[in-house]
């Protein structure tokens, strides 16, 4: 049986004993002191986190925010026909909190871990631990692949599921993209490259780094045009995902050629280095442009620093005769010579305190204006500029762009060296040696640009490399622009004429069969602070082709042959220049005089 419980009455004691309402006996007041004491310290714990989080987190979070940044995403480059020459690859960048792993143990784990994994040498991984053991951010590797970022984040999703907290959780995977250009180091002097603390480096990429930027400047001028207006071809990768692009001037095959002509050519005269750059001369756009030597700019830290400067645009030269084209061209606008105009070379002339001579010493006697350039006559050449008179001289050369920069859409150009009668240092000697390229600097572009005059009919354009700037689906056109008219299109027809009677002057090196062609040579004696290097000489020829309707203009500048070789461009540049100029017209389809003049003729009958 089951006890009855049993009620008991309240004590004599109770205060409310015989009541009809009992009342539950009074808690310790100790207790609830207690629980105040605890509530009031748990209440200052959290309070202290706060202020700590408001007042010191954030500063490390900044830190910690500003170290980890990444460069804004770029956009892509395209040549002319879309062919990539700028790209963006993506990887990953394996980064540790080293202040989290605050033992030895966590630290030898994840060095061991990380080898075992991807393979990162231990010795490397534990030391950026060790050295930045009190960093809230470290770089254990600047790229890893996306393989290798999904076997560490496997292998910390596995370990998760056994430990709440474990020292490889302090490790990251950061996905980034890098600069790659697939042509290597064929435009490496037209593309520069990028590195992560200073952004684009020469060429396009400094030169349009705030443009190519994701969040950078977008397109200012007008008119804009859709995309669709941009060649089909060219819209295989354009736009990017970034969606700031380029589309350059630059015919990728054109660079080839160049570039495997130069080799062959340095290789074969034994010269130190060189240029040759390649110009529509109706547009200014540069469809070529090569120095050597050059880099990959994949690697460019391995590169010497030299390497990165652009010699085309940047480096100072003494064009040698090359430069009386310019003389010549001046003196049929001014009218001061005709092409059939007689001289007489007697072998030297004294203007000012300087006495001129011809290259090989020699005398020719009664000439013309154009047997004197065929020849390459340093009398005659000072003889039309003594006729011209330094103002009248000088004011041409400045014409021609060579007292300022050509304004290139490329970083680091200069604007060459002109000595004028406005100097101190000048005297009238300088006018006898500057009508044939001595005594004054330029860079290979502005020489180019210079000839591009003749053959464009007389007018000085602003070269350029950047054809269309393509921001989301609007697209900006770079049009030709004219600096402005240098000489008559009447005496650049006659001085067209009269580089054609060079280039088919008998022994000549730069004759293409089938096609007329206009050209000149340069050999230039290098300057030392003791004068001239006798045996040193830098080579040029420049031209254009066809000559009646030039589609192309060309200079081949070689630095140093070997002299017991030649030391003469006609025997080392002019050759050069023949074989680009053959292959050029090859690539564009163009067909000899023949087959061209001929239609030409036909058609009007």
């Amino acid at each position: 049986m089951q006890a009855t419980p049993r009620l008991v009455p309240p004590t004599p004691s109770s205060p409310d004993a015989g009541t009809d309402h009992p009342v539950a006996p009074e808690r310790p007041r100790g207790r609830f002191s207690l629980l105040a004491a605890l509530f009031c310290l748990l209440a200052l714990v959290i309070l202290a986190q706060l202020l700590r989080y408001q007042l010191f987190q954030p500063v490390l979070a900044e830190e910690e925010m500003v170290i980890q940044e990444e460069p804004n995403p770029r956009g892509v480059v395209v040549d002319r026909h879309g062919i990539p020459l700028v790209v963006n690859r993506y990887y990953y960048r394996l980064t540790a909190t080293p202040a989290h792993l605050q033992t030895a143990e966590d630290r030898d784990i994840v060095a061991r871990q990380l080898q075992e994994t991807i393979g990162l040498p231990y010795e490397q991984t534990i030391g950026v631990l060790n050295t930045y053991a009190g960093s809230y951010y470290a770089v254990l590797s600047e790229a890893i692949s996306l393989e290798e970022a999904a076997r560490i984040d496997t292998l910390k999703a596995e370990l998760a599921k056994t430990a709440m907290v474990f020292p490889l959780q302090h490790v990251q995977t950061v996905p980034m993209t890098k600069r790659y250009y697939p042509q290597a180091e064929l435009t490496s002097h037209l593309l520069g490259f990028v590195q992560l603390d200073r952004g684009g480096v020469t060429g396009i990429e400094e030169y349009y780094n705030e443009f190519l930027l994701k969040n950078g400047a977008g397109l200012l001028g007008k008119p804009l045009m859709p995309l669709d207006s941009l060649p089909v071809e060219v819209r295989r990768f354009i736009p990017s995902t970034v969606g700031k692009d380029l589309m350059l001037t630059i015919d990728r095959t054109v660079q080839w050629i160049i570039r495997e002509e130069l080799q062959r050519g340095l290789a074969q005269y034994k010269a130190v280095a060189g240029t040759i750059i390649v110009m529509e001369p109706h547009t200014g756009a540069i469809l070529g442009l090569v120095n050597l030597p050059d880099y990959d700019p994949n690697r460019y830290e391995l590169a010497a620093y030299e390497t990165f400067n652009n010699p085309a645009i940047s480096a100072q030269y003494e064009p040698g005769s090359v430069f009386k084209v310019v003389t010549m061209a001046a003196a049929l606008d001014a009218g001061v010579i005709t092409p059939t105009m007689i001289f007489t070379d007697t072998g030297s002339f004294t203007i000012g305190q300087r006495t001129i001579y011809n290259s090989n010493r020699g005398a020719s006697g009664r000439v013309t204006a154009t047997y004197a350039l065929a020849q390459s006559l340093n009398v005659v050449t000072a003889m039309i500029a003594e006729r011209m008179g330094p103002e009248l001289f000088y004011r041409y050369v400045r014409l021609f762009g060579f007292d300022e920069a050509t304004s290139v859409d490329l970083s680091g150009e200069i604007k060459g060296q002109i000595k004028t009668p406005a100097s101190s240092q000048w005297s009238l000697a300088d006018l006898g040696t500057n009508s044939f390229g001595q005594g004054l600097a330029v860079t290979p572009l502005q020489m180019v640009n210079a000839v591009a005059v003749i053959a464009n009919g007389g007018a000085l354009l602003r070269p350029y490399v950047v054809q269309a700037r393509i921001a989301g689906d609007q697209v900006l056109y770079t049009e030709p622009e004219v600096v402005r008219r240098v000489i008559k299109p009447e005496a650049a027809a006659m001085m067209t004429q009269m580089m054609v009677e060079v280039v088919n002057s008998p022994g000549s090196n730069a004759y293409v069969p089938g096609y007329t062609v206009a050209g000149k040579s340069g050999t230039a004696q290098i300057p030392s602070p003791e004068g001239y290097v006798y045996d040193e000489t830098i080579v040029s020829y420049v031209g254009f082709a066809p000559a009646e309707d030039p589609q192309f203009v060309v200079l081949v500048k070689m630095d140093r042959p070997d002299p017991e070789l030649s030391l003469w461009a006609g025997e080392t540049a002019a050759p050069v220049f023949r074989n680009v100029t053959k292959r050029l017209l090859d690539h564009f389809g163009i067909p000899p005089d023949e087959v061209r003049l001929g239609a030409v003729d036909g058609a009007g009958e």
